[in-house]
């Protein structure tokens, strides 16, 4: 039973540690550099928008027209 389970790990082991099996998918590099490339993008949209969303408050008056003068209006009232 113990010669079994030897030749089971082992098989499992040499199937684990293959070339073939062990170069599935990405490494960690290439996914390190994604996650810093979209960082970068959101950090360029967030500053983009924010100097947009500063320019376009520069832009609202900061005081209030002056009211009309004269006139006998129909404002109702007594």
């Amino acid at each position: 039973m113990f010669t079994t389970l030897c030749a089971a790990i082992e098989v499992r082991l040499r199937t684990l540690l293959s070339p073939a099996v062990r170069d599935r998918g990405e490494g960690p590099v290439p996914h390190i550099v994604l996650v810093a490339i979209m960082g970068l993008a959101a950090a360029a949209i967030a500053f983009a928008v924010w100097e947009i969303a500063v320019d376009w408050v520069d832009q609202v008056p900061t005081e209030a027209p002056d009211a009309p003068v004269g006139g006998g209006g129909g404002g109702g009232g007594n």
